[in-house]
């Protein structure tokens, strides 16, 4: 998001790479990484810096261990997500923005997402060919 730009004018992705931008902690540089994507973009949809809760299946419920993690962290400015998540036009695509990632040491351990059912269940969607990145940060 430039300076020029006015949040209210921002689309969601702009928001998303905002968050992006301000977040550095251990391997993670937001900016370097932002900076990046948007050199690559012929390579993705969409972007999205998260920290998904796991299931406590000891004992379930309907929230998810540390589900809320980025709402408690929001008083102190924190956006406490670790995990970037990147949607590609095909797995072929996120196989080479995982390529970039490594040749560019965005950090973090990169996967790209080989199980096309896991990925339609977890995009609400199906008979599309989407690939899908996540990158772990710790």
């Amino acid at each position: 998001m430039t300076e020029a730009l006015r949040l209210r004018d921002a689309t969601v992705q702009d928001i998303q790479f905002e968050l992006l931008r301000r977040t550095k902690f251990n391997a993670l540089d937001g900016e370097r990484v932002r900076d990046s994507l948007l050199k690559h973009r012929h390579l993705w949809h969409a972007v999205l810096l998260d920290r998904p809760g796991v299931p406590n299946y000891a004992d379930p419920s309907h929230l998810l261990t540390a589900g809320l993690i980025k709402l408690r962290d929001l008083p102190d400015n924190l956006w406490n997500a670790d995990t970037l998540f990147v949607l590609t036009p095909s797995r072929s695509d996120a196989e080479q923005l995982m390529a970039v990632a490594q040749a560019e040491d965005w950090g973090g351990e990169a996967t790209v997402h080989s199980d096309q059912e896991e990925t339609d269940r977890a995009l609400g969607t199906g008979r599309q060919e989407y690939g899908l990145l996540s990158i772990w940060w710790d």
